[in-house]
């Protein structure tokens, strides 16, 4: 099954990363990728990506919370192998060098060093796109500090956490056991707006439930076998969903809009003063969205600077050799 998600969030904090829990089981081998902006990364991946569907494996895909057209990891769990852009805002360096991680150098593919004026023009464009995203965390700091949710009566709250209690009741004859936990999110806040990979939940899970964030946690905490959480892009330490494939079970945010989806409870009407802030909200979130995009606009004239000075031959036949050694 292909599955695509984020591993990284522009939030109220600034960049988040999970790349650190990257691949996710402890039988995974990683290779970390180095090269500079334009030097042909994401197109690396994507490349390995495809001949995996080919040989009809399964594939990953973590996108960049930044640029979701653009590829930051691959894994294909059949194989537990996985690569990784490990440059900046998510670097990684291997725990055990070729014993569980190593390096892919695409960098020697550019032949540097730039001239002078492209070199005083990469400095220019990264200082200015990076002070653009500074603005953007600006902007979902003080739109962070305008959420939070419709209060839910409590006997409302009672008669969900009983409805979760039912849905999460063990199956019979299954003995209770801790499974294992892992995180992703499924939502980025970029250059392209809210970007939500609202597929990703329906292609795990059939039974989907929109709940509160109490209720999530609620849910969260009943819970002991394997699980995927979801974090909130904007606050990363509230859940955003919850995914239990092996029941086909998902409990959601409330003001995620899935097909199919059911609401445990409903509140009613949004008082005013609460609607009037959520637009207040979203409108904060729109002047981030606008700094995401020049920021991008900047790095797509940054990666056309490093273009010229890349061998993409040779690094295409690189490509094709790693393929190879990979289905051989």
């Amino acid at each position: 099954m292909t599955q695509t998600y984020f591993l990284g969030a522009n939030s109220k904090d600034g960049f988040v990363s999970l790349y650190e829990e990257f691949p996710p089981a402890p039988e995974d081998y990683l290779h970390i990728i180095k090269g500079g902006p334009g030097t042909g990364k994401s197109t690396f991946m994507r490349k390995i990506a495809q001949a995996a569907l080919d040989h009809g494996l399964d594939v990953h895909y973590v996108l960049c919370s930044g640029d979701p057209d653009s590829l930051d990891g691959v894994y294909l769990p059949q194989r537990h192998v996985a690569w990784v852009d490990g440059t900046a805002p998510h670097v990684r360096e291997p725990h055990c060098f070729a014993g569980d991680s190593d390096y892919v150098n695409i960098g020697i593919f550019c032949r540097g060093p730039l001239s002078d004026p492209d070199a005083q023009r990469v400095k220019e464009l990264t200082a200015s796109y990076q002070a653009l995203y500074q603005e953007a965390y600006s902007f979902l700091r003080a739109a962070a500090a305008l959420v939070w949710e419709a209060p839910v009566p409590p006997l409302a709250e009672t008669g969900i956490r009983s409805q979760i209690d039912v849905l999460l009741r063990p199956e019979d004859g299954a003995a209770s056991i801790t499974g294992r936990q892992s995180r992703r999110f499924l939502r980025a806040l970029s250059c392209q707006g809210d970007c939500r990979l609202s597929g990703e939940i329906s292609n795990l899970c059939k039974f989907i439930y929109r709940v509160d964030t109490p209720a999530l946690l609620y849910a969260l905490d009943r819970w002991t076998g394997d699980c995927i959480l979801c974090p909130s892009p904007l606050d990363p330490q509230q859940p955003e969903a919850l995914l239990i494939p092996e029941r086909s079970l998902a409990f959601v945010a409330s003001d995620w809009c899935l097909p199919g989806a059911r609401a445990l409870a409903s509140v009613g009407p949004l008082p005013a003063d609460l609607a009037e802030l959520r637009q207040l909200r979203q409108r904060l979130l729109e002047l981030s969205f606008q700094r995401l995009r020049s920021a991008k606009l900047l790095h797509d004239q940054l990666e056309a600077v490093y273009r010229p000075y890349v061998d993409f031959d040779a690094l295409a036949a690189f490509t094709e050799a790693q393929i190879a050694a990979l289905f051989s």
